[in-house]
């Protein structure tokens, strides 16, 4: 055991002069890039070179028919303002060029051509610019833009535009099913590419991906289209750390713009399916002296008298859509308890209810939010009880 112990001293003084020396050191993990660069173009190999740049808004051109998806209104100029996470466009052409307008300083988006076979560009904090995408080989094209980033305000997409000698395509056609996905910075995939824990205000802007969050994964697998109401720190009775009470989710659900209620919403489709996953802000800090609830139990039954009307409003809102609840069972009884009780009440009104508790997540991104591990196995569960519950 001596001879033991010496040898684990000697290994640790060697390890140490190492590290001062330079010359051996424990391996930081991944970062996220930053700053982000305003425009990275990624080809697959093999494919074409083509080019992508921002330029000022051009006239002389022709809006392509959209398909969207995710909640907004109707701005000037042919602008769609959202802020709601998980936007996205979707349009056809045919030629060798194509434009994407934006006034949008805050936000990162995609841009893929052919489902990312023929390219893909993500940009950031484009401003008042069109990205004008050119030197395409002739031929027939899908682009799909979606935003990527959480809003902090509203922001405005301006289509997809083409010039004179590229020919308009019908849009391409809705996905037969619509999911709704309801949440907080989890659902949003706040910072879910990030490998560590400890982040600037700028990486978590280049880590988060709404694109990768586990609802656009579960609407992927299921051949189904996704729209997001979601928002980091917000809670159903309380946000977190007890922040602006009237902000929460069972006030700003149903605004097209959560920082702007006077705001008009435009038309959406029923949802075929509406996952809730609402709750885990409301518990997760201590209560302010002047809250009207001062522990748990209260909060825990207020919480679930709130849930079950929220959810109640959902299933008007999209009848015969199934209902699925999604209870962060890290959280505990007092989370998981009022989710178990409002699948009982949704049961015996007939209607379709699925429950998913999810186990203890390992949380390694960016202050503790789920990473992609995490959105995958979140995925997995819903994925697999949507499946099973016969949609």
């Amino acid at each position: 055991m001596r001879r033991l112990l010496r040898r684990l001293a000697f290994l640790s003084l060697a390890l140490t002069a190492c590290a001062a020396a330079g010359l051996w050191f424990w391996p930081e993990p991944a970062r996220p890039e930053v700053p982000v660069p305003p425009i990275h173009v990624t080809l697959d190999e093999g494919q074409s070179w083509f080019a992508a740049e921002l330029v000022q808004p051009q006239d002389g051109l022709t809006q392509l028919p959209l398909l969207t998806s995710g909640r907004a209104s109707a701005g000037k100029k042919d602008m769609l303002i959202q802020e709601w996470p998980g936007f996205h466009a979707e349009a056809r052409f045919r030629g060798s060029s194509v434009t994407v307008r934006f006034q949008d300083g805050l936000n990162r988006w995609r841009i893929l051509l052919n489902d990312g076979k023929t390219g893909r560009i993500d940009v950031a904090r484009p401003g008042m610019s069109d990205l004008h995408i050119s030197g395409l080989a002739p031929a027939e094209y899908r682009i799909r833009v979606e935003k990527i980033s959480e809003s902090s305000m509203p922001a405005s997409f301006g289509g997809i535009l083409i010039g004179p000698t590229v020919q308009p395509l019908p849009a391409p056609r809705a996905l037969p099913r619509m999911i709704e996905f309801i949440g907080d910075s989890d659902t949003v995939g706040f910072a879910n590419t990030a490998s560590t824990r400890d982040c600037t205000e700028e990486e978590v802007f280049s880590a988060t991906d709404t694109s990768r969050s586990f609802g656009p994964q579960v609407a992927s697998r299921l051949g189904a289209d996704y729209r997001m109401i979601a928002r980091s720190g917000i809670g159903l009775l309380r946000n977190y750390d007890g922040a602006a009470p009237l902000a929460t989710m069972t006030s700003r659900y149903a605004l097209a713009l959560p920082s702007e209620p006077a705001a008009m919403r435009l038309p959406e489709r029923a949802a075929d399916v509406v996952v809730t996953g609402i709750g885990s802000n409301d518990f997760a800090a201590a209560f302010a002296k002047d809250e009207i609830w001062q522990d748990d139990d209260s909060l825990s039954r207020d919480f679930g008298t709130a849930l079950l009307s929220f959810l109640r409003d959902r299933v008007r809102e999209n009848p015969g859509a199934v209902q699925v609840l999604l209870a962060f069972g890290e959280y505990g009884d007092r989370l998981v308890r009022p989710y178990r009780a409002a699948e009982a009440a949704l049961r015996a009104d007939g209607v379709r209810v699925v429950l998913v508790t999810l186990p203890k997540l390992k949380r390694d991104a960016c202050f503790w939010h789920p990473s992609q591990e995490d959105h995958r196995l979140i995925a997995d569960w819903l994925a697999t009880a949507i499946s099973s519950a016969g949609t």
